[in-house]
């Protein structure tokens, strides 16, 4: 018979391990306060001699007590183990969000700031994302001058990838930064969605423009605007405030500084238009850094949404058997509090049968 549990089963034994010593703590904690029970009563008679002078009085008695406490913890955490056998059809449900990524493709992402360019590591970070975030479903826009699909909205994590991986500065051949197109086009995939779906809910969907807002064209707060009836605008500004010098590389691939009227172009990271464009969309800003904690806010901050049921499943899998440890802790912490209560009768009992067989008058 298989039998598995909510660990991998390589992990099994590093499982029994920490079982085994919560289990010797339950009982090294039972016995302790055991003593100290039998220490305080022995300031008040000796050991001995509590069977004679407190009436029906037996440490036995209590040592059920012990042994609930024992199988209880010991079947509670089996339970949390969660261990399977038996298998039998399950219906499975996938749930999941919506993530449009929109990513600049202009010539300012190729900025050495932050090193080595700015669209390495934006992929990075499109990638740190995707990897946190394994049921929702990605797509992707590149946009410089114009904007175009290049991943439709799929579960296919690989593909999406791999398409991100073949994406870079020469992607686009419009010049430009054009964030209004990006996200009308995004707009237009959203639109699609629900045609071939029928479902519609902004809440479960979200758009991530990761760029360095540099010479954007149109009017990219009012299409923020736009798209926020489609979906929540989230944006990531990559690069510098302070800028650096633009440079690009030529036929021999040697790297030259792009002249701007006679004076080194400085690329500068435009926060204003970018925190206006989140603001619009309904959605937050972060600036990328090299740790991971404006990754993590992107992540908490789809969290928030809702989420959409994509496919329904019927699968022949091990059945989850939890709620019988768990029945037994219960019955246990459940018969301790039962026999706490049934003492005092226990004991009197005791007595009334201790009084028999000594032949003397019942006086209970």
């Amino acid at each position: 018979m298989a039998l598995k549990f909510a660990f991998p089963t390589s992990q099994l034994h590093w499982w029994l391990l920490m079982a085994a010593g919560f289990i010797a703590l339950v009982v090294w904690l039972l016995a302790a306060l055991e003593r100290r029970r039998r220490a305080r009563l022995d300031l008040f008679v000796a050991a001995t001699l509590a069977s004679r002078l407190l009436p029906g009085y037996d440490a036995a008695v209590r040592k059920p007590l012990f042994w609930l406490t024992v199988i209880g913890f010991a079947a509670l955490t089996i339970a949390l183990a969660q261990p399977r056998w038996g298998q039998a059809w399950q219906e499975t449900q996938r749930e999941s969000r919506d993530i449009l990524v929109l990513l600049d493709t202009s010539e300012s992402m190729n900025a050495a700031n932050p090193l080595p360019t700015r669209m390495h590591r934006a992929k990075q970070k499109i990638l740190s994302l995707l990897e946190k975030r394994s049921g929702d479903r990605f797509g992707l826009i590149a946009f410089a001058g114009a904007a175009e699909l290049q991943c439709p909205l799929t579960l296919d994590h690989g593909y999406f990838r791999a398409v991100l991986n073949a994406v870079d500065t020469d992607t686009i051949s419009r010049k430009g930064t054009d964030i209004a197109s990006a996200l009308a086009t995004a707009v237009k995939t959203f639109q699609k969605d629900e045609e071939s779906t029928g479902y519609a809910n902004k809440d479960t969907r979200a758009v991530f423009l990761i760029s360095d807002g540099e010479q954007v064209s149109g009017d990219a707060v009012k299409a923020a605007e736009a798209a926020s009836k489609y979906a929540h605008v989230i944006v990531m500004g990559v690069g510098d405030p302070n800028g650096t010098e633009l440079k690009m590389p030529d036929i021999m691939g040697r790297y030259r500084t792009v002249m701007d009227g006679g004076k080194p172009h400085i690329s500068k990271l435009d926060e204003e238009t970018l925190r206006k464009v989140a603001a619009a969309g309904n959605g937050a800003y972060t600036r990328a850094i090299i740790e991971s904690w404006d990754v993590d806010q992107i992540h908490e901050r789809i969290d928030t949404l809702a989420r959409r049921s994509m496919e329904s499943d019927i699968r022949y899998r091990l059945v989850n058997r939890y709620q019988w440890p768990l029945a037994v802790a219960l019955f246990c912490f459940a018969g301790e509090g039962a026999w706490l209560a049934a003492m005092p009768w226990v004991r009197r009992w005791r007595l009334h049968r201790q009084a028999r067989v000594a032949g003397e008058p019942d006086h209970a």
